[in-house]
């Protein structure tokens, strides 16, 4: 007697599919509620639906192609996107102050949100051997220049925000592939210095942080002649990148270390973003009725500052569903990171999740004060048609693994 065939659905992630579906559901909400006041930025909405149509489109199309295609054709890919961001800083259109679009006849995108997967695709080709050894410049150092170039280039648009993406994105990878931890953080020595810099105004304390790692780790003397070089280094032009940083880079740090020391200028995007997420309460204004966003007091609403629009009108629940889902997208992420038999599948996922998990930790700090103002965008809910291409594709990888997570 013959068998029924059966209609069987791919082996797909089906808690981050829904998590991933449900933030853009709630990001088209937010986005008409953003921009629902008239003669401000009104039919954004319709684009914004639009878009995510494309975008599941293309994440159904990225996760039907095996993996293996996207290691092959690693390299290529991430020079057709070094090509695109080279050809913005040459022809591309500038807005407040930067040149980070990209105009091809109706088509108007951000090549550097491609970029970022083309990166973790070639570092995921370059990590995937059988006798790496990241104790070893000569496996630890291709890395490093093939993520220099993206964050040099979109650093230069300028976008420092996006830019700092690539080496988070190079750090997590390194650890998952096999990195010591003690040689990591002396790598990361200098990015923590920089950071104390522009937090204490001195470099004394990025003195004494090298000091106690290197006590900690006591590396052999050539990587210890190279760290303290490289920190003296970096201590000695840290200085002078500031005196060099654009005014309104400046300004963004000043204003994250005291908001109201110019509450007029510089810090009133934090202080109305404040106010917008304290006024909403535990329940929220409601739907539609944001004072904040309704009165136009707050900037960027439909885009940087979309969650703040979520804690107006949705209040402390709102927020934290938010926060929740994003939490399933994140651990159900790296679970596939866990769990793929592949070390190249493995390495993608890690890639692709540090980078949303750094969008979305900087945006929503951001909000509230505890983070500089950058312009990244809130994943899946912030409007943008590149962006939400971009996550697409980011889920379309990660089921993808999902799907072939038995396959070496």
């Amino acid at each position: 007697m013959p068998t029924r065939s059966r209609l069987r659905l791919p082996a797909l992630d089906m808690p981050l599919l829904l998590a991933a579906l449900a933030l853009v559901c709630l990001g088209l909400l937010t986005v008409y509620s953003a921009t629902s006041i008239p003669g401000a930025h009104q039919g954004l909405w319709t684009r914004q639906l639009a878009w995510a149509g494309i975008a599941v489109a293309v994440a159904w199309v990225v996760a039907s192609i095996h993996y293996r295609a996207y290691d092959a054709l690693a390299w290529p890919l991430y020079i057709i996107a070094m090509g695109l961001l080279v050809l913005v800083l040459l022809k591309g259109s500038s807005a407040m102050g930067a040149k980070r679009w990209l105009d091809l006849g109706p088509l108007h995108f951000q090549p550097s949100e491609l970029a970022k997967v083309a990166t973790v695709i070639l570092l995921a080709r370059c990590f995937d051997q059988e006798k790496i050894d990241l104790r070893r410049f000569k496996h630890w150092f291709p890395a490093l220049l093939i993520v220099l170039l993206p964050f040099a280039l979109v650093a230069k648009q300028p976008d420092l925000g996006t830019s700092l993406t690539f080496p988070v994105i190079l750090i997590a990878m390194y650890f998952w592939a096999g990195m010591p931890v003690g040689q990591l953080l002396l790598g990361l020595s200098p990015v923590f210095n920089a950071a104390l810099f522009f937090l204490t105004g001195g470099l004394w304390w990025s003195a004494g942080l090298v000091v106690v790692l290197l006590g900690a780790v006591r590396p052999r003397l050539a990587t210890l002649v190279v760290v303290v070089l490289l920190n003296f280094c970096v201590g000695y032009a840290l200085p002078h990148v500031w005196n060099h940083m654009h005014d309104y880079q400046k300004r963004r740090i000043v204003t994250f270390m005291n908001p109201g020391e110019d509450p007029y200028r510089a810090g009133y995007q934090i202080i109305q973003s404040r106010i917008a997420i304290g006024s909403g309460g535990f329940k929220g204004t409601g739907y539609l009725k944001g004072t904040q966003k309704g009165l136009a007091f707050l900037p960027m609403r439909h885009t940087d500052f979309i969650f703040s629009v979520v804690g107006e009108e949705w209040g402390l629940l709102g927020t934290a569903t938010v926060v929740l889902l994003y939490a399933l997208l994140v651990l159900r992420g790296f679970r596939l990171a866990l769990v793929a038999r592949s070390g190249f599948a493995s390495l993608v996922a890690v890639g692709v999740m540090s980078a949303l998990f750094y969008h979305i930790m900087v945006n929503i700090l951001m909000t509230i004060g505890w983070a500089p103002v950058t312009g990244l965008p809130l994943p899946f809910i912030s409007y943008g048609g590149t962006a939400l291409v971009a996550n697409g594709i980011q889920i379309g990888l990660l089921q993808n693994v999902a799907i072939r997570r038995m396959e070496l």
